[in-house]
């Protein structure tokens, strides 16, 4: 009996560190290009700091590390955890503190995950 002779296709398996080097963008260079194209079209691109903005409840300010897909405070704020990653790194861009937003992201999680390009995201025109 003959061995690997299946006509079937075999899904190719790659090894983690394979993944981790085809995962490694260089954003400096996709900045360089992106700062070069909108200077082109008179818009400026800036960076901002996202560190510290998944854990501090908007709310009460307590950290808590998100163990699941809802964060979930003490002090009786709920959201997803994308949402509250988001809307914390919005407060701390535009209002130079975390702080509880004046509007709602309306969503539904209880179906499926979160997707870019959802149907379920209504932002006010205010902010687009």
């Amino acid at each position: 009996m003959q061995r690997n002779t299946s006509r079937r296709k075999k899904k190719k398996i790659r090894h983690r560190t394979t993944n981790q080097k085809l995962s490694n963008w260089s954003f400096g260079k996709v900045y360089a290009f992106l700062s070069y194209k909108l200077e082109a079209e008179g818009i400026k691109l800036s960076k901002h700091d996202e560190s510290n903005t998944t854990q501090p409840c908007p709310c009460c300010a307590k950290k808590r590390k998100v163990s699941s897909r809802i964060y979930n405070c003490t002090c009786g704020y709920t959201n997803h955890r994308d949402i509250h990653g988001a809307s914390n790194f919005f407060a701390k861009t535009f209002y130079g503190e975390i702080q509880e937003l004046d509007f709602l992201l309306n969503y539904n999680v209880s179906t499926d995950c979160l997707r870019a390009g959802s149907s379920r995201w209504s932002v006010p025109t205010q902010f687009i």
